[in-house]
């Protein structure tokens, strides 16, 4: 691997990793960049500057005598009896977490069988260490974290905040330390973490897109000269790589001897909590720690404000859009504290909350954009809620989905689900112990088992099943908007957006994934791709456009083609469609306004997505109905057909201010 300090540029990155490495309770990095930018490299080289790991050789987590708070079970135990234990050193590892990795690789497992033929006090020995434990006192390397399944990643984050691994199986535990460096790096053009999951990152930092000429080509000289001479490229970056070894080793002994100054422990916590109007107090900790490893690293037994500043960018920069100077803030808090009597931070705001307000009296607000066809005219859903229930009917199919969620009844693999019915499958995992003592009943006598003899029963691999559990999981929510001339109404448009935010609400609450998609003029736009940041789908949805033609054929073709992209990606995928629109289209696929055409291809691609089996909702946002405009008795659109052919639910815009109209899947 190429030497760490070889690598050009990426500073912020190399800093962030060093700090996380001397203060581990700092919660990990998270690396974001494009492809190509050397964040795998300096992960993977991060164990050459690093000081060699002494610990217990015969032990599977490599505990450290040293750090009596963090031993294993058995080496505390052995420890207790002044047993000697035998010790070894070797240098950090990286060790890699798959992103198709099962729950039992990553926590760890328990041989079921031999415990059910060697009794309760074989637990311990049936015990089958994980990914996390060979990770204890590592670095937990994660490539393309934002495609990990979320229970992966919550099983992740929660290891290692608490620093200990439980794992509970059919009424056996066992809890094993692990403390590690956590480190994920992602592309966020292949999508992004949960907002929830990115708090949970200590660091998070950009890698640089290097563009200086000079910069690159000095990247590709040491890149070919590493290929074709590693032992030659090693030996020029020895001396610093010693002395970069020798300056962390320095900084982890300095480290809990740093402190921070008042004035900028109050100035930090004031920019976190009324400035940025952080959520917990996760961000003032990985602050306090990231600034003390900072001076740590320089040599310093107390942070500086410099110290300060560079550890609230690393810290803060993935939890809000702007940082406040922090020098200006130090510079009058100390005043303000005294005259205000220390007033406490003004309470956060709830992102989505959008179902509670009044329908509004005042006519919506509106932007105007130059389009093709004239003045393209955005309407602002503004502070207003939608008193909406919920519209979708959801059916569980058979396939097994690794996610949780509060969506739609599925197959799961996870251990928490409920379980209801139990098959033949090895190797076993979630062993069924009712239906394993029925396959094993009929065959003890011929396999020697007596009523009055010793010994229990008599099992083989072949009479272990496994159990088949189901459990709510998420969905993937497309939400394809007709944004043309005719829902160009104020009130409709408005009305429209108020309906997909209190939607978007009620997917943040289920976990979901929502996409935005607008059609009109003669094309679909992607809005939003598929994200679960509720923040991010509230600014996108701000953001549309509406006047033009209605390509509803279009709009329906594109959210297909999204979906099929979105299910090869995770076969798993639980998609379902909702389409706003008043049903009058005027343009076909091709782009043309003749006759029927328009009218044909919208029907012929409501087809396609029954086709697809994708469940679906069509929205009537036409005028019919709607409070204010002239009541009309049938509606002039075609959007029940839309309806009927894709084999959906149908409603009608202003009835969804009205009462339940939404079925939960059985």
């Amino acid at each position: 691997m190429l030497p760490f300090s070889a690598i050009v540029g990426q500073s912020d990155v190399k800093t962030a990793l060093l700090i996380s490495a001397i203060a581990p309770e700092i919660g990990g990095v998270l690396i974001f960049g494009r492809r190509g930018t050397a964040k795998s490299s300096l992960v993977r080289s991060l164990p050459q500057v690093l000081p060699r790991l002494s610990g217990v050789d015969d032990c599977p987590f490599f505990c450290d005598p040293d750090e009596p708070r963090f031993l294993c079970r058995d080496c505390a135990a052995r420890l207790e009896r002044g047993e000697k234990l035998p010790m070894s050193s070797h240098p950090v590892r990286v060790v890699t977490l798959p992103l198709n990795t099962s729950e039992d690789r990553l926590v760890g497992s328990f041989d079921l069988g031999a415990v059910l033929r060697d009794g309760a006090g074989a637990s311990a020995r049936a015990f089958r260490p994980g990914l996390l434990a060979e990770a204890n006192r590592n670095l937990l390397y994660v490539d393309e974290v934002n495609l990990l399944a979320d229970h992966l990643v919550d099983a992740l984050l929660d290891s290692a905040a608490l620093g200990l691994n439980f794992v509970e199986r059919e009424g056996l535990s066992q809890a094993h330390p692990a403390r590690f460096v956590l480190v994920g790096t992602m592309n966020p053009e292949e999508g992004e973490l949960r907002p929830q999951l990115l708090d949970r990152f200590g660091l998070a930092v950009a890698s640089e897109n290097i563009r200086e000429i000079e910069r690159r080509v000095l990247i590709a000289q040491r890149r070919l000269a590493w290929e074709n001479d590693p032992t030659a490229l090693e030996a020029q970056w020895e001396a610093e790589q010693t002395q970069l070894q020798a300056q962390v080793e320095e900084a982890r002994r300095l480290y809990p001897q740093v402190s921070i100054p008042l004035k900028i422990r109050l100035a930090v916590s004031k920019i976190v909590s009324q400035e940025l109007k952080a959520d917990g107090h996760r961000g003032d900790i990985v602050v306090d720690c990231a600034a003390r490893a900072l001076a740590a690293l320089a040599g310093r037994t107390e942070a500086t404000l410099e110290d300060a500043e560079q550890a609230l960018r690393l810290a803060m920069a993935h939890r809000t859009k702007m940082l406040p100077n922090l020098r200006q803030v130090a510079s009058t808090v100390a005043v303000e504290e005294e005259s205000t009597g220390g007033e406490s931070p003004d309470e956060p705001t709830e992102l989505a909350e959008v179902d509670d307000f009044p329908e509004p009296e005042a006519v919506a607000e509106e932007d105007y954009d130059p389009g093709l066809a004239g003045v393209s005219r955005k309407i602002k859903a503004g502070q207003v809620g939608f008193p909406l229930r919920k519209i979708m009917h959801l059916l569980p199919d058979r396939l097994t989905r690794p996610y949780t969620g509060r969506r739609v009844l599925s197959r799961t693999d996870r251990r928490s689900g409920r379980y209801v019915r139990s098959r033949l499958i090895t190797p076993v995992t979630d062993l069924a112990l009712d239906a394993t003592l029925r396959a094993a009943a009929p065959y003890q006598r011929g396999r020697g088992w007596q009523p009055d003899g010793e010994g229990g029963l008599r099992l083989e691999a072949s009479d272990f099943r496994q159990k088949v559990r189901q459990r709510k999981t998420r969905a993937l929510l497309v939400f394809a908007i007709d944004a043309s001339d005719s829902v160009m109404s104020r009130q409709l448009m408005a009305a429209t957006k108020r309906a997909v935010l209190a939607l978007l609400q009620d997917a943040y609450e289920k976990r979901d994934r929502v996409a935005l998609l607008t059609f009109r003029f003669a094309q679909a736009r992607l809005v939003l791709p598929p994200t679960s940041d509720i923040r991010r789908a509230r600014e996108s949805l701000e953001k549309i456009y509406v006047g033009g033609c209605t390509p509803i054929a279009t709009g329906l073709k594109e959210s297909l083609l999204l979906i099929e992209k979105e299910r090869r990606r995770d076969p798993t995928l639980y998609p379902t469609l909702v389409l706003f629109t008043d049903g009058l289209p005027n343009v076909g696929l091709s782009g043309t306004m003749d006759g029927d055409i328009p009218v044909r291809d919208a029907l012929l691609m409501a087809d396609a997505v029954a086709f697809a089996r994708l469940p679906a909702t069509v929205i009537d946002t036409g005028p019919h109905f709607h409070p204010g405009i002239a009541l009309k008795t049938v509606p002039e659109g075609i959007c029940k057909q839309l309806a009927d052919r894709m084999g959906g639910s149908y409603w009608v815009l202003a009835d969804l201010n009205g009462t339940a109209i939404f079925e939960e899947g059985a």
